[in-house]
């Protein structure tokens, strides 16, 4: 949907209110703590419910990214569409331009929007799979000087790729189908290997990665196909573009909408891009099919932070057992 779709369709508070329930409950309201049935819609505050067997009042925002907030809902609604159509991401000073909200507001509303695109199911990727590894972060500034003699950025190296001080993120992507990212510290065989396990149906794929010396543990597990970046970018369908191309757009929304990015929250960033790029095809309505999902996560973000560290809460250590078509 557009924003004009949406301004039109949800411009009330009400309106706004109503759907979520829709999407939550469908015809019965069950309590938010208890699950019970027995409930019944307040007369003093019609957004509001109470449950006859907790004796606790609730309404629909409670244990979505929408509890708690004071921000209207047909607002939320305005900025969500404004993400979702952003193909190479907004950053929080746009929102708060567009929205005339202040900059606390826009950064922390974005926030809670990119932790509802967390998908909390495991992948299967299959056929032609690509796997390769970026390093994010931007170039060291010169006069930085190291403190207590320990080095620092700016001095321990300016090279590009492998060997920098940059963040490295390792990306899975299916030719023609959805893209996997996450920030692994150590790209060690052991971590590369499991990150592939867990999101490659290694029976049915053939997987593709340049010559780096870690991916050599992957020959025992899965049809591994190499391609030597030093003598070739390409030989027929063994090559990694498609998952090189990704990662342009990955860099290029960093340097031409956000310019910066904290290391502590890339994992959020890192998750709208794999989102926005995994709906490329979608033929529905993305917005609405997006408020479902918001509307069954847990309130991540708590008082302008995030209830725990950032990575348990886009990398949990057990998943869905549900595979993510």
């Amino acid at each position: 949907m557009n924003i004009k779709q949406i301004q039109k369709k949800y411009n009330t508070e009400a309106k706004c209110l109503s759907f979520l329930e829709k999407l939550r409950w469908g015809k019965a309201v069950t309590c938010t703590y208890c699950s019970s049935a027995n409930t019944k819609r307040l007369k003093s505050e019609p957004q509001r419910h109470h449950c006859n067997t907790c004796q606790r009042n609730f309404s629909v925002k409670v244990g979505t990214i929408f509890e708690g907030t004071r921000y209207p809902l047909t607002d939320w609604f305005l900025l969500i569409g404004m993400m979702l159509n952003a193909k190479r991401g907004i950053s929080a000073k746009q929102l708060q331009r567009n929205m005339g909200c202040t900059y606390k507001t826009a950064w922390y509303t974005a926030m809670r929007v990119r932790s509802a695109m967390i998908d909390d199911c495991r992948y299967a990727l299959q056929n032609i799979v690509e796997m390769d590894e970026a390093y994010v972060g931007g170039k060291p500034r010169k006069g930085n000087k190291p403190v207590d003699n320990e080095p620092n950025i700016s001095t321990v190296t300016n090279k590009r790729g492998r060997g920098t001080a940059k963040t490295p993120v390792v990306g899975i992507v299916e030719r023609n189908g959805k893209v996997v990212l996450k920030v692994i510290e150590k790209l060690t065989s052991r971590n590369l290997l499991a990150m592939l396990k867990e999101n490659v149906d290694t029976k049915n794929a053939i997987v593709v990665t340049d010559e780096f010396k870690s991916y050599k543990a992957f020959d025992k597990q899965v049809e591994h196909l190499v391609i030597n970046h030093k003598k070739q970018f390409s030989k027929g369908v063994v090559h990694t573009n498609t998952i090189e191309g990704f990662w342009s757009i990955v860099k290029n929304s960093i340097k031409g909408q956000y310019v910066a990015l904290s290391k502590k929250y890339l994992p959020l960033y890192l998750v709208q891009a794999q989102y926005i790029y995994n709906s490329r095809n979608f033929t529905g309505n993305l917005f609405e099919e997006y408020l479902k999902q918001a509307v069954s996560d847990e309130k991540e973000m708590l008082y302008y932070k995030p209830a725990r560290s950032v990575k348990s809460i886009v990398y949990p250590k057990k998943r869905k057992e549900s595979v993510c078509s």
